[in-house]
């Protein structure tokens, strides 16, 4: 009986030894990180496209982020060290400044927020050729005036202004045809004669007019399309007709 506790005894001191060694061995040290993070914020949330991260090692090592709905961006397992973060702006907003983060292994940065301000074209583009010579516009606006919106520009060639005016504000892709004196909306051009200004128009008898509006964004509102008129004279400085052809706006906000 004496021997049998014996080598009971053992049989349980060698299995629970086997046991604890075992437990031992799963035990395993987590690797030491040598990445981070860096987190941003983009106000208005759509004024950047896209975030990049460009690494001061050599080789430089580049990584990009898109902003969510919020404007919220993240870069994730970049490596330990310094990064300068440069912006794309969306269509209409000023490049905003880059700026330096320093990322440590395991640890979160988070970057100045970045407050995107509009260029000051505001993006928008216009050009057209008018009797024959092209033309671009050096300054474009536009407003909502009783329903209606009215795209403005001005240019240094001639000395001269055009506008379109659409009896209703779009809201996606529409063509609006028009012309002669019962059309509600109109394309004019004025131009500078002497010491005054001559006006052609299309609402004058004789004049037509077309604008196509092929895309309209709703945050921010913008409106792109085309145009083309003829447009008779309306004041007494005006002569001949003046035709546009190839007329083309893009991101006109409004």
């Amino acid at each position: 009986m004496k021997h049998l506790f014996q080598f009971l005894f053992l049989a349980f001191f060698a299995a629970t030894t086997l046991v604890l060694s075992s437990c031992g061995d799963d035990k395993k040290t987590d690797p030491t990180p040598t990445t981070g993070t860096v987190n941003g914020q983009i106000s208005p949330a759509n004024s950047v496209t896209t975030v990049t991260a460009t690494s001061s090692a050599t080789p430089a090592t580049t990584a990009t982020a898109t902003p969510n709905a919020s404007g919220a961006y993240t870069f994730s397992n970049l490596a330990a060290g310094t990064y300068t973060l440069s912006f794309t702006p969306a269509t209409g907003y000023a490049t905003p400044a880059t700026q330096t983060v320093t990322v440590t292994a395991g640890g979160t940065a988070t970057a100045t927020p970045v407050t995107a301000t509009t260029s000051s074209s505001g993006g928008a583009t216009l050009a057209y050729t008018i009797n024959g010579t092209a033309t671009t516009a050096n300054l474009v606006t536009a407003n909502v005036l009783f329903g209606s919106l009215v795209i403005q520009s001005s240019s240094s060639v001639g000395a001269r202004g055009v506008s379109l005016s659409l009896d209703q504000v779009p809201t996606g892709p529409r063509t609006y045809t028009f012309g002669g004196a019962g059309s509600t909306s109109e394309i004019s051009v004025v131009e500078a004669a002497g010491a005054g200004l001559a006006e052609w128009n299309t609402t004058v008898s004789g004049g037509t007019g077309t604008v196509t509006i092929t895309s309209v964004s709703t945050n921010p509102r913008r409106a792109s399309g085309t145009f083309s008129a003829v447009a008779q004279p309306r004041s007494g400085g005006a002569s001949g007709t003046r035709t546009i052809t190839t007329g083309t706006f893009s991101n006109v906000g409004f």
